[in-house]
């Protein structure tokens, strides 16, 4: 209190009066400048030592020192602190300070994987523990406590079971009532990793269990420019403290198993990292520095600086097909009598305003260095709007499996509203050719192999046992590609406007803007398409895709409430009608417009697997959908 008191005397201003006679005696510019800014009220004072009493000398040095001692900033050393954790074989997690050795936190039932973990230092007694929740209990087989984040303020708590993996973030927590102990508590993270029980990957038994027992938890610093914790294991995965503050997940699965991970910074290797995998191979590796890790998939902007609508892999040449458009003057009007048309030029002055219009292109993008191929630019008309892009498999005679990729475009030709639609069909061939001198990408060029105008807009596209099914409007056609040409081999009248198809063997998925989805079959022996199943409800459909789960299929439909709608096809059932009618299984309200799916098969990790648990992962797909709002999800 004594001191508290001298401070605020220190601190306390002068009177005014002084102030004002103090201002009047300076007797320059500089003088006043110090007075007024300056901390100089001690030494202009001690200046007049004639007019001033001895006792009031000695109460001033004493308040200046007192001033002075109050200003300067003291820094006190933190002390570390250290802390034991151990989870025992009855699922408790003991938390001990060093050296005492003192219990300091308890938590119970730790491997059940609580939201919060709290202290239950209350019962100490563990002898009550019953053995057959022991037994059922999970076994922890590791646990790291690291500090992540600036300076390691945010701890996090890493647990290791057999089947599962857990991680806890530690925070303050003061309205404890436990004296002496550690007022915090634990909030459980999302990781979405969970461990699947696998074959040994050892056939000697005390591998396996030096394997399952060595460390797989390595924390690390500066990797990349990041910290965290690397999981060893078959399941390596990083877990990376943001400059956001949010831990991060990504799995490192390409080189299969790791079973060693460790720091390394050098000359060649700049902070990165080396490791150990399944074939028992030292690498040298860093993070790439052209991938976002901040976000929950790794991801890489690459520049286009056009507008990209559609995007599709050509297996054959391993290249990327993309429909670009970009924005053009419009110089001249179409006018359209019968078949003809004719283009009347604008008489516009430099000073006119011209509007614009859409230009589409159709490129060939390389996976090596993520840039367009030179020499594959293929532009089209300056009215023709480009409606769908899809990689088919088509029947050819030339290949030995008897089937052969190409890339089919549907246009239509946006004139107005006062002139009717058409549309073409465009098939695309990428060829090799010999590259350019120090240009190895042109080694790819694209060929156009059929090309003619519909009776109308051609709205959707697709292949069906190595046919190719189209949409003009409500009319679906199936053609067959023979001597670049198409021949029509079967039809079907649909609802209103088809404008989506996706195929699966011989059943095609079609969408109406209006009318729902129809699940459509063709049978190649009597070349007939028909109509299987529908919805009769009315739907604006966004965009539609399979689901697939082993032997399990429905059908999955995005609409325009920003809702996912799940069909499935059981004929057995009552409502069903025979199998007339789809039967809506489920839905969500997603909160966003869904205008792209994606369905890919499921990926085994590891070579060595059961073949019915193999087969059960290869009939399993991941349906992948887009939102207009940037948003990117799966089922």
């Amino acid at each position: 209190s004594k001191k508290s008191t001298a401070v605020k005397q220190t601190n306390s201003a002068p009177p005014l009066t002084s102030t004002i006679s103090t201002l009047s005696s300076a007797t320059t510019i500089d003088e006043e400048d110090e007075l007024l800014y300056g901390n100089s009220m001690a030494s202009f004072l001690n200046s007049n030592n004639d007019c001033q009493n001895p006792n009031d000398d000695q109460q001033m040095n004493d308040e200046t020192e007192e001033k002075h001692d109050a200003k300067i900033a003291i820094i006190t050393k933190t002390e570390p602190t250290y802390w034991l954790f151990i989870v025992r074989e009855n699922g408790v997690l003991e938390i001990y300070n060093l050296p005492e050795f003192k219990l300091v936190y308890l938590i119970k039932n730790f491997p059940l994987g609580l939201r919060v973990l709290v202290d239950s230092i209350q019962t100490t007694d563990h002898s009550y523990q019953n053995q057959t929740d022991m037994l059922t209990m999970p076994i922890t087989k590791e646990i790291l406590v690291c500090g992540l984040g600036l300076q390691n303020s945010h701890p996090y708590l890493f647990a290791r079971f057999d089947e599962d993996f857990f991680i806890y973030e530690i925070f303050s927590f003061y309205e404890s009532q436990v004296e002496n102990h550690l007022k915090i508590r634990f909030k459980k993270i999302g990781s979405h990793l969970q461990f699947i029980k696998l074959p040994k990957f050892y056939e000697n038994v005390d591998q396996v269990c030096l394997y399952e027992n060595r460390s797989w938890l390595r924390s690390f610093t500066n990797v990349g420019g990041f910290s965290g914790v690397f999981l060893c294991g078959p399941y390596p995965c990083w877990f990376f403290m943001t400059y956001r503050g949010e831990l991060r997940s990504h799995s490192m699965d390409m080189d299969g198993s790791i079973s060693s991970f460790a720091m390394f910074n050098n000359v060649n290797c700049p902070n990165g990292y080396l490791y150990f995998n399944d074939n028992e191979e030292l690498r040298f590796s860093t993070l790439s520095n052209r991938y976002e890790l901040d976000s929950y998939w790794p991801y890489k902007h690459i520049p286009i600086n056009r507008t990209v609508h559609y995007v599709n892999y050509h297996p054959e040449s391993k290249t990327y097909a993309i429909v670009t458009s970009r924005l053009i003057d419009i110089t001249q009007i179409v006018r359209i009598g019968g078949e003809e048309k004719d283009y009347d030029l604008i008489e516009a002055d430099s000073r006119y305003i011209h509007c614009k219009t859409e230009q589409f292109e159709l490129e060939l993008l390389s996976p090596v260095n993520w840039t367009v191929i030179p020499g594959t630019l293929v532009q089209f008309d300056e009215w023709e709007h480009i409606t769908a892009l899809k990689t088919v498999m088509l029947a050819s005679e030339g290949t030995s499996s008897g089937l052969k990729g190409y890339i089919a475009v549907s246009t239509n030709y946006s004139y107005g509203e006062d002139v009717t639609n058409r549309g073409r069909i465009w098939i695309f061939d990428v060829i090799e050719v010999v590259p350019e001198p120090g240009k190895p990408l042109t080694k790819n060029k694209i060929k156009i192999v059929y090309c003619k105008e519909q009776k109308g807009p051609v709205t959707a596209i697709c292949q069906v046992c190595g046919y190719l099914l189209s949409a003009t409007g409500q009319k679906i056609y199936i053609w067959q590609l023979k001597e670049s040409q198409l021949i029509g081999i079967a039809f079907i009248d649909t609802q209103i406007y088809v404008h989506a198809a996706i195929s699966l063997k011989n059943l095609i998925l079609v969408s109406d803007v209006y009318k729902s989805i129809s699940l459509l079959r063709y049978q190649e022996e009597t070349r007939t398409l028909s109509l299987v199943s529908r919805d009769h409800r009315s739907l604006q459909v966004y965009a539609c895709e399979y689901l697939i789960d082993n032997s399990q299929m429905c059908f999955l439909v995005s609409d325009m409430n920003k809702n996912l709608i799940l069909y499935a096809y059981q004929p057995d059932q009552l409502e069903s009608i025979g199998g007339t009618r789809l039967i809506r299984r489920g839905d969500f309200h997603l909160g966003s417009f869904v205008n792209s799916f994606f369905r890919i098969r499921c990926r085994i990790q590891f070579k060595n697997i059961d073949n019915r648990l193999k087969q059960t992962y290869l009939r399993r797909h991941i349906t992948t959908f887009a939102t207009l709002d940037g948003s990117v999800g799966y089922l």
